[in-house]
């Protein structure tokens, strides 16, 4: 089972984004600010990473940069999150290494699309159910 690590600091889009991906077999996991998310990758070693760009305690962009700079993290999928303000931030988003940006509020099927395209099909089995509400 894959192993997904959710970093917000707002427990009602961790939630939501959890209830988006339990169409996906895999185990979900949170962190609430930039020092828990390292923290929490590297207790749960994920498969993939959806983090946020504002958070407390550091940015996105420093999780992503501090991840990155570390072996086994170097080459796991994440997706950075932000609100719609957060656009100016998409270039920066990618020169860090994050592998994908969506807005919020987050859609989604595009959410699960990305996590499709980003965790190969074999790595990664669909529940079989297409139940998915807007976040």
């Amino acid at each position: 089972m894959k192993r997904i690590l959710i970093v917000d600091s707002d427990p009602k889009v961790c939630q939501a984004i959890q209830k988006a991906l339990s169409v996906k077999a895999c185990a979900v996991f949170f962190a609430f600010d930039a020092v828990a998310a390292v923290s929490e990758a590297r207790k749960h070693n994920p498969d993939l990473m959806i983090v946020d760009l504002s958070l407390p305690a550091g940015s996105g962009l420093v999780v992503v940069e501090r991840l990155r700079a570390l072996p086994a993290f170097a080459r796991m999928p994440i997706i950075m999150i932000a609100e719609r303000g957060a656009r100016l931030e998409t270039e920066r988003v990618f020169e860090v290494g994050a592998n994908a940006f969506l807005p919020k509020p987050l859609n989604p099927h595009l959410l699960l699309s990305y996590v499709g395209r980003l965790l190969p099909r074999e790595q990664m089995q669909s529940a079989g159910v297409e139940a998915v509400q807007s976040l």
